[in-house]
């Protein structure tokens, strides 16, 4: 046997109808802090709305009594902009510590010229690979995230790719790619700093 057929055997090889690919692995912080962040929207809500009515309430008792109006109001604002934020956080945290149990996963994302092809692959059973296609105007957006890549599926569903984890391409090669496919994107960090990984 010649040296060319042993490194092809020692090194697995990317088939040539893959574009791009990213192997992600992920960890319970990592899908915490992606929560925190996918939640913003509807967490500020709640907290200004929280804020607006015991305000509100408030305000209106202090012509009935001062001190119970400035209480409900004083309520009002602690409460929705410093407790029910931290609340919904440690919730995340919580919910995702009782799911994850301490075990890792990875996402393999295979992208060829009209489809992706996801493979997930639990921490705790390696054997069991789940695999999903799409076709890419299937995805509904994309956004940028800390060092992750957030390809939304729908509004409420989305796969992490992390920045380190590209095994054929560039992020930033990737990100152009899925824009020129038509996807909606959103650059929540500086593109200048994708662009060296």
């Amino acid at each position: 046997m010649d040296k060319k057929n042993k490194k092809t055997k020692e090194k697995p090889l990317i088939d040539e109808d893959i574009l791009y690919m990213n192997t992600t692995k992920l960890k319970e912080e990592d899908i915490t802090a992606f929560q925190t962040f996918a939640m913003k929207k509807y967490s500020l809500f709640i907290a200004i709305a929280i804020t607006v009515v015991f305000g509100g309430l408030g305000i209106g008792l202090c012509f009935v009594n001062t001190y119970v109006g400035v209480a409900i109001l004083l309520a009002g604002i602690i409460g929705g902009l410093f407790f029910f934020p931290y609340l919904s956080k440690n919730q995340i945290k919580t919910q995702n510590a009782t799911i994850f149990d301490g075990k890792d996963y990875s996402n393999t994302f295979e992208f060829y010229s009209d489809h992706l092809k996801v493979t997930n692959i639990d921490g705790a059973q390696p054997e069991k690979k789940i695999s999903q296609e799409f076709s890419y105007n299937e995805l509904y957006k994309l956004v940028t995230f800390k060092n992750y890549v957030c390809l939304y599926i729908n509004k409420n569903q989305s796969f992490l790719l992390s920045y380190t984890g590209m095994k054929k391409g560039t992020i930033a090669e990737l990100i152009d790619f899925l824009k020129e496919k038509g996807i909606k994107f959103q650059d929540k960090t500086s593109l200048g700093e994708m662009k060296k990984k």
